[in-house]
């Protein structure tokens, strides 16, 4: 059988393992619930199916499943009876996952000649939108730009180009990529999680309440154990928040959003928390304690406090429990990492959020005017995130 996007021919003898990989992947592109077990089965019927067992690892290591390292072993053993195609595809998807940087150029050399492989481009899209640093908007609209002759009615392709064309300002563009990936395959949290986004940075929070209510309604049920499913009620939560509906949004970020319950990877969680908590004290200047599972998960992420994105969100949350110590903790593990403008914006900050809970206002304001539009872009995630810096740069200002 063929590889359903590249045409490349799978070497595994048995066809119904196939066809679950191949549906296993969609259901890993789109964040879907079940990519896992669909991949498990496959894996059921040929042990040595690389392939198969390579995708497997890219899902437990997003999710943080325990002994993922057993997926990435079974497809290296398989690698032995894998055609060259299939063992340059696996090699290269476990380096993405395990030590991106790395493999950045091989992965470049091998889109270029296999321009339709989704599974390997869309892991290099998610590493470059995390560390890509201020480039990334043009780096990642250029990648997907330069395959797209190659996966122009792709779905997948079609939701990842609209959220890239919608993070780089192109709202028109980006909402009609992701209006017919949706048309295709309405069921992708994907694409309704990047639409969500579009309207998010436009301002349009009834819009996004009403889209996400009535999408969940259609296809909540059978998404609810995605990837990405606790990220999507978090949308509508930060929806409905905006919309002066905070009791619901609590409700619902408890419910479905918080570390406790979400269905999320450890990034997400911490933005997700992060993000959430951060906006309430925002708006409402209540201190509360972190509640137990954030505090754990804060430890979950502590290694990449060097990281802009993660100094945001665990020192916002430190933020609005008023913990000054947990701010101190903060600066003190950004400033051992190596020099470098991640360590510079994540020091700055950390240092703004912790000026916040004294009540320096002004120097709040002056710490965040040093950094630039660069700065703010490369510090990974989306464009929520640097709305969050403007929301905390108006909280202040309104306080002088």
């Amino acid at each position: 059988m063929l590889e359903a996007r590249t045409g490349n021919k799978i070497t595994c003898p048995s066809a119904d393992a196939v066809r679950l990989y191949q549906t296993g992947v969609d259901l890993l592109l789109g964040s879907e619930s079940g990519a896992g077990e669909t991949l498990d089965r496959a894996l059921a019927l040929d042990g040595n199916f690389a392939l198969a067992a390579a995708a497997r690892y890219c899902v437990a290591k997003d999710i943080g499943e325990p002994n993922a390292v057993r997926f990435r072993e079974q497809a290296l053993a398989a690698l032995a009876v894998a055609s060259d195609w299939e063992r340059q595809h696996c090699e290269l998807l476990i380096g993405l996952v395990d030590q991106p940087a790395a493999v950045r150029k091989a992965v470049e050399a091998y889109v270029a000649k296999q321009p339709a492989d989704l599974l390997i481009i869309a892991q290099l899209v998610g590493y470059l939108f995390f560390f890509d640093g201020p480039q990334k908007l043009t780096s990642v609209l250029a990648l997907l730009e330069s395959v797209e002759a190659a996966l122009t009615n792709d779905w997948a392709f079609l939701a990842r180009l609209g959220f890239a064309a919608s993070e780089a300002g192109q709202h028109q563009r980006g909402r009609a990529a992701l209006e017919r990936a949706l048309a295709i395959r309405p069921q992708s949290l994907y694409t309704i999680h990047g639409l969500a986004h579009l309207l998010h940075d436009e301002g349009a929070a009834i819009a996004s309440a009403e889209l996400l209510q009535g999408w969940l309604q259609h296809y909540g049920s059978g998404a609810s154990s995605g990837q990405m499913y606790g990220h999507v009620q978090w949308h509508l939560a930060l929806a409905e928040f905006q919309v002066g509906n905070r009791e619901a949004a609590i409700e619902r970020y408890l419910h479905y959003c918080a570390p406790a319950t979400t269905t999320c990877g450890p990034i997400l969680t911490l933005a997700d928390c992060g993000g959430f908590l951060l906006r309430d004290y925002l708006q409402t200047g209540l201190v509360k304690p972190l509640p137990n599972d954030v505090a754990q998960h804060i430890e979950c992420v502590w290694g990449m406090m060097g990281h802009p994105f993660v100094a945001l969100h665990v020192a916002g949350l430190y933020a609005s429990a008023g913990d000054l110590d947990g701010l101190q903790r903060c600066q003190l593990e950004a400033a051992s990492k190596p020099e470098g403008a991640h360590r510079r914006v994540s020091l700055r900050l950390i240092s703004a959020l912790t000026d916040l809970v004294l009540g320096r206002y002004a120097q709040v304001g002056q710490t965040l005017s040093e950094l630039s539009a660069s700065d703010r872009i490369g510090i990974g995630g989306s464009n929520v995130e640097r709305i969050l810096v403007d929301l905390i740069e108006r909280h202040c200002e309104a306080q002088n």
